[in-house]
């Protein structure tokens, strides 16, 4: 296992069958068409999408939504890729919350680029604002002009390498009296730099980045000083000697590993208790100087993350992903030890797509900081693949963020998008196995079924309704994707058959004011995931009818109450208890092997019919009724399977592979359930015949 961290066309005319809407990526669409009614707006749901920004050296950010899937609502999740798909070690200085610098160690060891164009938000506005002017490429950002409130005073830093002589370095800054008074990296060539900062109390990291091209190895080294103090006269000199950066951090395991993470953090929380971090990711061997606590404010060391793999010859690969507890100094003996008592381990079988030529996937793994956000690092494998990891347990507000790709693109594509999956639950749950397959399909949009706090896709507050449904899920029914490219998708909402919303790359509606009066919502969803790396599954059309009946009394049905600890957008600011609506969920169970290809002249599926949950609180309404019809001319004709109910709103669906091998069938499902709601769910290209 390798450590590792796409064009739009045109939509398919398979797609256009399927009547979608859109034919560009959400990524360069900023004019969509305005909803039908001022009482109807797009659902924002910035967990489903990533903004990719591109930096100066080429390499790429990642960051997906303004809140984990977890819901833990720890920030954004960030990862940094090479154009080819690999992690990247990088850099992030958040010096406080104005600012966060995402920098490549690459661009750290040349010691000379401009540090405002490594500031994220700043890359993803200057996108943006190209995108929206139609340009082909997003100007450099410039930052603006600082006014400061109080004097400043040279700081000279003069760094030193292995050799003692002078060296190239990156000096980070955090002001330990007020975190926002400096913001800025501060590079160091040729072993000497002064720079005018205010006067005070600071924590210096100044890291070196060595690279030996005759063997290809790498290395970084962090030389801290908690306990600088800038004068208020004179010259304030910092000299940072690479040479006293000489402890190893290390970490072992009850089995063989060979370290492929270490996100280490070195923050600081002034006497405001704002805080202020730089933290340092990557699979190579990291050096960190001894030192102290902090006299001013408070400094604090801790290795957020530590990632190791088994042997390539292991029988079956695995792998361990550990928090270790945090310190206010840095210790000389950095050899840290795996509590294998505190381990859940999980047994992941990974399916990928019979179509992939690559037939390399991804697991990416990494902490989430609660008020910081979320890094991924991640690590390739071909597939399909079973991979065994054992996770450790979260430490203070440090949790786990994970995704799995169970298909990456063609090294050649020049822009290549990448299609996640991750369960929106909590990563880690306590000592103990768990069992989970990934990828399998088809991949559908469904609303969900969640045992653990998450977002409602459709649920009612007063007078507002939210309808949506999770983009893409695999069979398992707490799936969400992580969409890194463009997904092109057009939602349209009818109330008592008039429509009320239609809009593209909307991945649902809120609408308000509406009449407190039973009724039936229509939700009709279409999505082209032909941008992605994806040969099965490319497009989904799904029509669900809702049925509403609001309280004659006004108070929420204490049954469909959505419980405590999950959001609700409907409810906004207010106080209105939510209501989880009753929309049908289906479960796909297809008999395939691990790239979705069935090798039987028989094929059979186990349809469960449900309704979306929270935590358990959802629609049991019984299923009355489902229908299964193939295609194998994309859509041109279909016929009926044999379809036969079992057990538990279970039905199971037969019908012959009447096509040649390599052929993709297309599905269409339909179910009702005894409280007049029904699902109507056409699947492009479900599933190879081998």
């Amino acid at each position: 296992m390798r450590n590792r961290t796409r064009r739009v066309p045109a939509a398919l005319a398979a797609a256009a069958a399927l009547g979608l809407g859109g034919t560009v990526g959400a990524a360069t669409a900023q004019a969509a068409a305005a909803p039908k009614s001022p009482q109807a707006v797009p659902l924002s749901i910035p967990q489903l999408t990533s903004q990719v920004s591109v930096l100066p050296n080429g390499d790429r950010v990642a960051v997906t939504g303004a809140g984990n899937s977890t819901g833990t609502g720890t920030g954004p999740t960030t990862a940094v890729l090479a154009p080819d798909g690999r992690t990247v070690p990088a850099a992030v200085f958040a010096p406080n919350p104005a600012h966060t610098y995402v920098i490549p160690l690459s661009v750290l060891r040349s010691g000379q680029f401009d540090p405002s164009q490594y500031d994220v938000p700043a890359l993803h506005t200057a996108s943006a604002k190209a995108s929206a002017a139609g340009a082909a490429k997003a100007d450099a950002v410039q930052p603006a002009a600082v006014i400061p409130h109080y004097p400043l005073h040279i700081l000279q830093i003069n760094t030193l390498g292995l050799d003692g002589s002078a060296a190239n370095a990156v000096t980070f800054l955090t002001n330990a009296d007020d975190v926002t008074r400096w913001s800025v990296p501060i590079p160091v060539i040729n072993g000497v730099d002064r720079v005018a900062v205010p006067s005070g109390h600071y924590i210096a990291n100044t890291v070196y980045y060595d690279y030996d091209p005759a063997t290809g190895t790498d290395s970084s080294r962090v030389v801290t000083e908690s306990n600088l103090t800038v004068a208020e006269t004179g010259v304030t000199t910092l000299t940072a000697d690479e040479r006293t950066a000489s402890s190893l951090v290390t970490a072992s395991a009850p089995k063989p590993t060979t370290t492929d993470l270490e996100f280490l953090r070195f923050s600081g929380v002034d006497q405001n208790s704002q805080s202020g971090s730089f933290s340092l990711m990557g699979s190579s061997p990291v050096f960190v100087s001894p030192t102290g606590p902090s006299q001013v404010g408070h400094f604090e060391f801790q290795l957020v993350a530590w990632g190791g793999g088994g042997p390539a010859d292991a029988a079956q690969p695995y792998r361990y992903d550990v928090i270790f507890p945090p310190s206010d100094h840095i210790d000389a003996d950095q050899r840290h030890t795996v509590d294998a008592a505190a381990l859940e381990t999980v047994h992941n079988t990974i399916d990928t797509d019979g179509g992939n030529p690559r037939r390399l996937g991804e697991y990416m793994m990494g902490p989430a900081i609660a008020g910081f956000g979320s890094f991924q690092v991640g690590h390739d494998f071909p597939v399909p693949a079973r991979l065994t990891t054992y996770i450790g347990a979260p430490v203070g507000d440090i949790s786990w963020t994970r995704a799995v790709f169970p298909t990456l693109p063609a090294e050649s594509d020049p822009n290549p998008y990448f299609l996640g999956l991750a369960a929106d639950r909590d990563v880690y749950t306590g000592p103990g196995e768990q069992w989970r397959t990934w990828g399998h399909g088809p991949l559908t949009a469904q609303v969900g079924q969640f045992p653990d706090p998450t977002w409602c896709r459709a649920c009612a507050a007063g007078g507002t309704v939210d309808l949506g449904l999770t983009p893409l899920t695999d069979d398992n029914p707490d799936s969400t994707p992580q969409l890194m490219g463009p997904a092109n998708v057009h939602t349209t909402v009818y109330r008592d058959g008039a429509e009320v919303f239609s809009q593209d790359y909307a991945f649902g509606a809120e609408l308000t004011d509406q009449p407190q009066k039973p009724g039936v919502y229509r939700l009709v969803f279409d999505l082209d995931a032909s941008s992605f790396p994806l040969t099965q599954s490319t497009a989904t059309h799904t029509d669900v009818t809702v049925p509403y009946a609001p309280s004659r009394d006004g108070k929420p049905n204490s049954k469909a109450t959505l419980p405590a600890g999950n959001s609700c957008m409907a409810q906004g600011t207010g106080t209105t208890p939510c209501t989880v609506l009753p929309v049908l969920n289906l479960g796909y169970h297809l008999a395939t092997d691990a790239t979705n290809t069935s090798h039987s002249r028989i094929q059979t599926l186990d349809l469960a019919v449900g309704h979306q949950s929270y935590g358990g609180v959802g629609s049991t309404a019984r299923a009355t009724g489902a229908t299964v019809s193939v295609s194998y001319d994309k859509g041109a004709t279909w016929t009926a399977a044999a379809v036969v109910p079992t057990i538990g709103n279970h039905f199971l669906a037969v019908w012959p592979n009447a096509a040649a091998a390599g052929s993709t069938p297309w599905l269409k499902v339909t179910a009702t359930d005894a409280l007049g709601g029904s699902i109507t769910q056409t699947v492009a290209n479900a599933y190879t015949i081998g």
